[in-house]
């Protein structure tokens, strides 16, 4: 019976130990699944958190340069008809035959462009000389000698006097005012000024260019491509100019809306955006990102600017929790599910995960970019081409290709091998890139061929910028390696409606073909003497 009694007190402790040690093991193995799949969480956290900072900078800046570039198209046109010798004749002698052509010139402008709601030349006394007002239904309309006003008394107009020849007034972002009054339905306004001076620099009055504020605004809704951000544009006080809500705008200039103030519902986010010219601020309601920049024409226009504005990009803490909840989700279901196979099925499901990243990234580049140069690939380049070309259309702004060849690969190929020919391939695309501007881009369509696509540059601009790549290629060739490096290169300039991506390319092949037989033909000369 004691025999019996000890057996069985001797199973009972070994499943007690059983139970006690797998319990133990149970938690330990929790603990450490719980520790993998933190690590896990907080890795792909951050790498969630550092991709979206990415993104909304990118964005932002973005947003930033179109406002620029757009605000350069508006100084072009204002200088283009201010500082003409149709105008100097216009105030200087009031030639009519002069007025005739420069009204006629003012309404095309305002027809193409429609970007304008007024434009004015006006005399040194104030007084209208010409003045084009865009209708209700954007078309322009010429006002009558008779309808004239005179604006000695308004600020831009002040402002202008006091200006040197060039000089370009911007006025700050406000609603339009007429007769005294802010006119309805609200109009948002940029007023452009600048004085016209004749050939002794002698004053003779001033031209004004009304720009449709709106299209600003229409400019970042267009561009807000993420669900749930809040664009804001801001004055210098914090009044919203741009707002996810339009009733909420304009509490600067409208006593009934003064309340709504960013500076003073977002106190301690304005202290901070207002000490910085850019930067990415977080608190309890989510990320804010910011620019501070100034609405006017950059170089090279000389321009008298007003106060800056600033540039808020706001992601809702909402929409930040709910682009983390597949990933909160996901590891809750690898939690409940995976706890049999321990921490080396959680380990592998993050490995995989983080090497699908890796692998999404590297065949987007791929998909876009030439592996040797690290420029687009002909599909990217052309389709960049392509978007450029509608973009410019659209704006009516000026577009140019450069097509180059880079001299002598085959030689270098066949007298020095191949990774010499890689070597001046890349040289070439290390030349383009240093030398073209931010807004430009370029491509390698293949071989020794590279694409240049020259954004609001007209075609003798783009030589320019075509030789100076040519003579940097050469000096870049025979200070690394002894040899002086040549290309060929043409360009060309989109012409009507009918152009095309394969045409301008074929022009810019043409033209650099040209060039190429002329190299060819100077190097047989040399080859003969």
């Amino acid at each position: 019976m004691e025999s019996i009694l000890n057996t069985f007190n001797e199973k009972l402790a070994i499943k007690h130990w059983k139970r006690k040690r797998g319990l133990l093991y149970a938690m330990i193995l929790t603990m450490f699944l719980l520790l993998v799949l933190l690590l896990i969480h907080s890795s792909l956290y951050d790498q969630i958190k550092s991709d979206r900072e990415t993104e909304q900078y990118s964005e932002l800046f973005h947003m930033q340069s179109k406002i620029v570039s757009e605000l350069n198209s508006v100084g072009s046109d204002l200088s283009y008809y201010a500082h003409s010798d149709l105008a100097i004749d216009s105030l200087a002698s009031r030639n009519i035959l002069a007025q005739k052509y420069l009204i006629s010139q003012m309404y095309n402008i305002s027809l193409v462009q429609q970007r304008y709601e007024q434009m004015r030349l006006l005399d040194l006394s104030g007084n209208e000389v010409i003045r084009i007002n865009k209708t209700s239904d954007s078309i322009p309309q010429i006002v009558s000698e008779s309808m004239l006003q005179n604006k000695a008394d308004r600020y831009y107009f002040q402002e202008a006097l006091r200006l040197k020849p060039y000089q370009v007034y911007v006025s700050k972002f406000d609603l339009n005012i007429e007769n005294e009054i802010i006119e309805v339905p609200y109009k948002p306004v940029i007023r452009f000024a600048t004085p016209v001076h004749d050939k002794n620099k002698k004053l003779l009055g001033v031209a004004v260019m009304n720009y449709n504020g709106k299209r600003i605004q229409e400019l970042l809704d267009d561009l807000n491509i993420h669900n749930g951000d809040q664009v804001f544009l801001l004055n210098h006080e914090g009044y919203y100019l741009k707002s996810n809500t339009p009733e909420t705008e304009w509490g600067a200039v409208l006593p009934e809306r003064a309340s709504y103030q960013f500076s003073k519902q977002h106190p301690n986010i304005w202290s901070q955006i207002t000490s910085e010219d850019r930067g990415h601020l977080t608190d309890n309601s989510g990320e804010y990102y910011f620019s501070r920049f100034y609405l006017s024409p950059s170089s090279p226009f000389n321009v008298i600017e007003n106060k800056p504005v600033l540039l808020v990009m706001h992601i809702p803490a909402k929409v930040i929790n709910k682009s983390s909840l597949p990933l909160f989700t996901g590891l809750l279901i690898a939690f409940v599910f995976l706890f049999p196979l321990l921490a080396w099925l959680g380990w592998l499901l993050g490995g995989y995960q983080v090497n699908q990243i890796h692998l999404y990234k590297q065949m987007e580049f791929e998909a876009r970019f030439d592996a040797l140069t690290g420029l687009f690939n002909r599909k990217a380049i052309t389709d960049c081409l392509q978007e450029n070309i509608n973009l410019s259309r659209r704006r009516g702004s000026k577009l140019s290709l450069g097509f180059i060849d880079v001299n002598d690969l085959k030689k270098m190929n066949d007298e020095f091998g191949h990774e010499a020919g890689d070597r001046l391939i890349k040289g070439a695309a290390t030349v383009i890139n240093k030398v073209i501007r931010m807004t430009d881009s370029a491509g390698r369509l293949g071989g020794d061929e590279f694409l240049v696509v020259f954004i609001d540059c007209a075609q003798e601009d783009a030589h320019i910028i075509m030789r100076r790549i040519k003579s940097e290629f050469y000096v870049l060739g025979s200070k690394m390696h002894d040899m002086p490096w040549s290309l060929s290169y043409g360009c060309t300039e989109l012409l009507d409606e009918s152009d095309s991506v394969s045409e301008m390319i074929r022009r810019a092949d043409i033209a650099m073909y040209k060039n190429k037989m002329a190299y060819k033909d100077k190097n047989s000369e040399l080859d003969e003497s």
